[in-house]
């Protein structure tokens, strides 16, 4: 049974996309739009401040691409414009996102996303976790 919140109050949880809370694999290479792989979606009603962590067991370095928010799935303009590229170190992790807060922008429900070259597909992996706060922004 899901936990109900009140407004204002908060809890942990894992990334959406993350079955049972276990790591993702980045395999999409975006060659569309929509070749993204997700990692997490907000509720409505809710703002998320999400934590994640990107793991490189390679031996080279990997480029990810992280999409933030986007406008909507199909437009590949809008997804440009909110997506930032971040070197993950050969054998190595990196925070990506430290708590950054997120909540429900127009109908695309699609918060984070993340997209490799082809030849890094499924290189990544992504684990993680939310602390979802009923309401607006709390500062």
């Amino acid at each position: 049974m899901p936990i109900q919140l009140n407004e204002q109050d908060s809890r942990r949880d894992h990334l959406s996309a993350a079955s049972g809370g276990g790591a993702i694999s980045v395999d999409a290479d975006y060659t569309d739009a929509a070749d993204v792989t997700p990692i997490h979606h907000v509720t409505a009603g809710h703002v998320d401040s999400v934590w994640v962590q990107a793991y490189n067991a390679t031996t080279d370095n990997v480029d990810l691409s992280v999409v933030l928010n986007p406008s909507d799935d199909t437009s590949t303009a809008a997804i440009d414009a909110v997506t930032i590229s971040v070197t993950i170190p050969k054998q190595d992790s990196l925070w990506v996102l430290q708590g950054d807060a997120f909540r429900l922008r127009g109908t695309n429900t699609t918060t984070i996303t993340m997209y490799v070259a082809a030849a890094d597909a499924d290189k990544i992996k992504v684990t993680g976790y939310v602390v979802r706060t009923k309401g607006e922004v709390i500062y």
